[in-house]
């Protein structure tokens, strides 16, 4: 196969498809996309709505529970005890296929119908953690999202293995950590970025095997230094408590000394570690990985983003989550012991399946809703094994003859991610949303949802939040906080409170969500640009864009230049 050109069907940019892509497509036996990696990307991310939480009704037991799903949005939504139940059987709502209309239509009419779950958790793992999602496996856990495995901890998203951390992102097999993002296998971490098997750091950033580091940058394998001056252990241990980060204000003004310090020292133009040819960003331990962001353990993967745990291999344009899983192609929220798994959404232990969402431990399934331990099964209604083998390339066709128009025009035929007007969630609902803001005019110009916020009068704080950490009371586990950010009310908890006495850092004064946008902003973005070694002005690829005032190294100029 040649390299080929190809006109975008959404953005209507060119964009190119390479031999190697072309084998792929061939090996799943698909077609070639007819939109751009980009925008198939932007596709996948609206189908991942698991941060806003709404309160609304049981549509089986009349509670109030809490869900992702809005009040007035149109599906019917169960508590999640009764959705993993036999109290309903997904199957009842089987149809057949109708062939006078466009097959995503009936999958569209299939969603609405059947019942949802109120949250999209692995239910019979967690334990305590109730106000978690896109959770498994997680105990005493608060305010947790898109984890996997978890204990003790709040305000975490997009963690495999946390113990005791609060307000981390992005985080892997850590513990006692705390304000940070992008950090792996760290114990005792607080307010850092990028940093790796390292234990007792505050306010530092690309560091590699550090203990007794504030803020420092670039070093490897070094002890009790301070903005990357080596001291003796009782120099180091002296200086940190004269700092006192129990009040919000040193805090703050050490950030803009760590900030200051930092604008002066390299940055390498890709963060990843043990890797063998890869591009993209924030990639490690893989091998032939391309244009991929955020991901671990990846073997032969391309356009993939935010695999935190691998191993994930053979595939291409994947949205979240790993999990020991191939040839996954055109999903989001999809992994765990899976393979083959097409255009689908919010999937778990599958195989061979196509059009799916919400369907977990099943195999050989095609436009099913909401499905668990099922097996040949189209539009929830069940079929032999013959019957099903016959139906799947007619279907096919039929959705090739008879393709899905959006109300943009754009055509769906077979080969076609799910629509983004099929998600339940808007687009300011959506993962979407946390990367690539756009404003309410901008969504709908291009055919997306939008979600109005709801009204709410929020309560002035009901008491002033003490200077010093340790001159805070109980009484503030009762007090009503206001967030300085979006002004919206948030409190502070038990476990989250012992933890700031423990590790002596002030209290918050923004809510947890507020927290968490400012986190994922410190994260370098979902793009590669062109730029040159700010040293040897060789031509690089990096995520930082060419305008950004940071000094960007490449891999042999910055080896040079780490400690």
């Amino acid at each position: 196969m040649k390299t080929e050109i190809k006109n975008c069907q959404n953005c209507k940019k060119d964009f190119v498809i390479e031999p190697d892509d072309f084998g792929f497509y061939e090996k799943i036996k698909v077609p070639p996309p007819t939109w751009c990696p980009q925008c198939r990307m932007l596709r996948r991310l609206n189908w991942q709505g698991y941060r806003i939480f709404y309160k609304r009704k049981c549509d089986f037991s009349g509670d109030s529970i809490l869900s992702t799903y809005h009040p007035d949005s149109p599906y019917k939504v169960y508590r999640q005890d009764i959705w993993w139940s036999d109290k309903w059987d997904p199957k009842t709502y089987g149809r057949d296929i109708d062939w006078n209309k466009p097959f995503l239509e009936q999958f569209r009419e299939l969603m609405i119908e059947i019942p949802h779950a109120s949250l999209a958790t692995e239910y019979s793992t967690m334990l305590r953690s109730d106000y978690c999602n896109a959770a498994s496996e997680c105990k005493d856990c608060y305010l947790c999202f898109r984890i996997t495995t978890g204990e003790n901890s709040a305000y975490l998203n997009t963690v495999v293995d946390a113990k005791q951390c609060f307000d981390c992102s992005f985080l892997n097999h850590s513990e006692l950590c705390y304000s940070s993002v992008n950090i792996n296998k760290c114990y005792q971490v607080f307010f850092s970025q990028d940093c790796t098997e390292c234990h007792g750091v505050w306010f530092s950033r690309d560091l590699v095997g550090c203990s007794d580091c504030v803020g420092c940058i670039n070093l490897r394998m070094k002890q009790y230094c301070i903005f990357n001056k080596q001291y003796t252990k009782e120099e180091y241990q002296k200086k940190l408590k004269e700092f006192d980060f129990g009040i919000l204000a040193n805090v703050q003004a050490f950030k803009l000394q760590v900030e200051e310090f930092m604008k002066k020292e390299p940055r390498k133009h890709f963060h990843g570690l043990k890797n063998v040819n890869v591009s993209g960003e924030y990639i490690s331990n893989s091998k032939n990985v391309h244009d991929s962001h955020m991901l671990a353990n990846g073997l032969d993967l391309r356009y993939c983003q935010f695999l935190k745990n691998g191993p994930a291999s053979s595939s291409y344009d994947w949205t979240l989550f790993g999990d020991n899983s191939e040839l996954m192609y055109e999903c989001g929220w999809c992994g765990l012991d899976s393979s083959s798994v097409k255009f689908s959404a919010w999937n778990y232990f599958n195989l061979n399946i196509e059009y799916c969402f919400g369907c977990h431990h099943s195999r050989n399934s095609f436009g099913c809703t909401n499905l668990i331990k099922s097996e040949y099964c189209i539009l929830n209604k069940q079929y032999t094994k013959e019957e099903y083998e016959k139906l799947i390339p007619k279907i096919k066709q039929h959705m090739v003859d008879m393709p899905f128009k959006d109300n943009k025009g754009r055509i769906y035929k077979y080969g076609e991610m799910l629509p983004a007007e099929f998600s339940p969630w808007c687009y300011n609902e959506s993962t979407a949303y946390e990367w690539f803001p756009k404003t309410k005019e901008e969504a709908v110009l291009q055919g997306l949802k939008w979600r109005e916020q709801d009204s709410h009068e929020y309560k002035e704080a009901t008491m002033e939040i003490p200077i010093h950490i340790k001159d805070v009371k109980d009484d503030i586990l009762n007090a009503i906080l206001r967030c300085s950010g979006c002004v919206k009310n948030y409190q502070i908890i038990q476990k989250e409170l012992d933890f700031l006495r423990q590790m002596n850092l002030p209290i918050p004064r923004q809510c947890p969500l507020c927290r968490d946008r400012a986190r994922l902003k410190l994260l370098n973005p979902i793009a590669v640009y062109d730029r040159k070694c700010a040293k040897c002005d060789k031509e690089i690829k990096t995520s930082y864009a060419p305008d950004r005032p940071e000094i960007v190294y490449c891999e042999k100029c910055y080896q040079q230049e780490v400690y």
